[in-house]
């Protein structure tokens, strides 16, 4: 099973190298990437040995930002073909996740511990797409259906 696993910069990136250091031993298989969205978050994902792929940022307010980072998502999601993707989230990590749904992946999509009253907007296009759809606090994952509540990761 190749897992790869994705966060943005800041406390996205915290937030999955937390529960990567944590859950490490539950894990059915090590992660084989890693994708971020700034190189300086690249820096923490580079002590797990394996590639770290840099997208880029982007949001609804930057289209064409989007526009490239749906173009590099496109072209990773081709390139590395993962079974299983798992993300603490934001729009960069939303695409990738999407393409690789397209192209057979199985997805976890974490929503950010930030997020106390409601899914982010990738939450909730996420929670449509994802396999599997998670929200950190109990009363945010009672709002949605299909988002499930399984603890705090922080």
């Amino acid at each position: 099973m190749k897992l790869v696993v994705g966060a943005s910069a800041g406390g996205h990136a915290n937030e999955l190298q937390i529960l990567l250091r944590h859950a490490q031993d539950a894990w059915p298989a090590q992660p084989a990437a890693y994708v971020t969205t700034m190189a300086i978050a690249a820096s923490g994902f580079e002590a797990g040995g394996c590639p770290v792929h840099v997208v880029g940022e982007c949001d609804r307010r930057k289209p064409l930002q989007a526009v490239a980072v749906l173009g590099r998502t496109l072209w990773l999601a081709w390139r590395e073909r993962p079974d299983v993707v798992v993300t603490t989230g934001s729009m960069p990590l939303a695409l990738f996740c999407i393409w690789s749904k397209l192209l057979g992946a199985k997805v976890v999509w974490i929503d950010s511990v930030a997020q106390i009253e409601a899914l982010s907007v990738s939450g909730r296009l996420m929670r449509r797409v994802a396999d599997l759809c998670l929200a950190q606090w109990p009363a945010v994952a009672a709002r949605y259906p299909g988002v499930e509540y399984a603890g705090e990761v922080l």
